[in-house]
């Protein structure tokens, strides 16, 4: 966390500095004369870095090489690089290493950042340990099992299950987005750790895109599946006290590959489709 403070103060040092500089002075001048297009680099560079995860997990000299770059094709498309005094030389070197330096700040934070996050997610699953994985690492398996039950002739649905946000206290907005972000990750870990008791070991159970618990189950057809979904959302609304929404879809009868029939269990879940609470267990062939 200390890392993770001083990239915050670099960065907001960074930008009072750059704002500082390009202000007028008493003279009704500004202090040093930054081209506009300047601040436009600086504005989408920064941003950029920060928040788009291809840039902010590459290694820092790829932004750093790839700004320079634009920057140079700045300067040759607006012929600049013909410079007539040494003042005007030396403002060009400041801008070229001012937008360099805060892509490097913007980097730096993107990466604690991203360590803040992982360590989060860390302490959520050693709270509540689970089998979730992400859908991209379980990408091949999805292929198997569409495979195996295409060959075979055998049922396979998918189940996705939606938990209903918790409200968060009146608290200032900085506060609240710390505190719905780290009640989002336990509350998650927490699902994931019940629905990992009820679910068998050959279903396939993972996290899609969207933060959403997907459950793959193989040899099981659309009605066990559902009765499935409703032990799921009876059991977190008993032991944590949240709705459940799910929503399912079955292979081959309604889809026919992965992406198919997420979509049509989403398209489910999105219509409302949830679950009232009875006490339907699943059946003991399933299990």
């Amino acid at each position: 966390m200390t890392n993770l403070k001083r990239s915050f103060f670099l960065a907001s040092f960074y930008l009072a500095f750059i704002l500082i500089l390009g202000q007028t002075d008493y003279a009704g001048r500004p202090i040093i004369n930054f081209a506009s297009y300047f601040y436009m680099a600086t504005m989408i560079a920064i941003p950029a870095t920060l928040f788009f995860p291809a840039i902010s997990k590459a290694p820092v000299y790829f932004p750093l090489l790839a700004w320079a770059v634009v920057y140079m094709v700045i300067l040759q498309s607006i012929d600049r690089m013909n410079l007539t005094t040494s003042i005007e030389f030396s403002i060009v070197v400041l801008e070229f290493v001012l937008l360099e330096a805060g892509v490097w700040i913007a980097h730096q934070l993107a990466v604690q950042i991203s360590y803040a996050e992982s360590l989060m997610a860390a302490l959520a699953f050693g709270a509540f340990p689970n089998r979730v994985h992400g859908i991209e690492a379980e990408s091949q398996r999805i292929k198997v099992e569409l495979t195996r039950s295409r060959r075979y002739q055998r049922p396979l649905s998918l189940l996705v299950i939606e938990v209903e946000p918790e409200i968060a206290e009146v608290t200032p907005p900085m506060m609240k987005s710390i505190q719905t972000d780290l009640m989002s990750r336990f509350t998650f870990a927490r699902v994931s750790q019940i629905i990992d008791d009820l679910i068998r070991q050959t279903d396939l159970f993972i996290k899609d895109r969207r933060g959403r618990h997907v459950i793959l189950c193989s040899e099981t057809n659309f009605s066990s599946v559902e009765l499935l979904a409703k032990r799921i959302s009876r059991t977190v609304k008993d032991k944590i006290g949240r709705h459940a929404s799910w929503g399912s879809a079955s292979f081959p009868e309604e889809a026919l590959t992965f992406d198919d029939l997420l979509q049509k269990a989403s398209d489910r879940l999105v219509n409302g489709r949830s679950f009232e609470v009875s006490p339907v267990l699943r059946i003991d062939a399933e299990k």
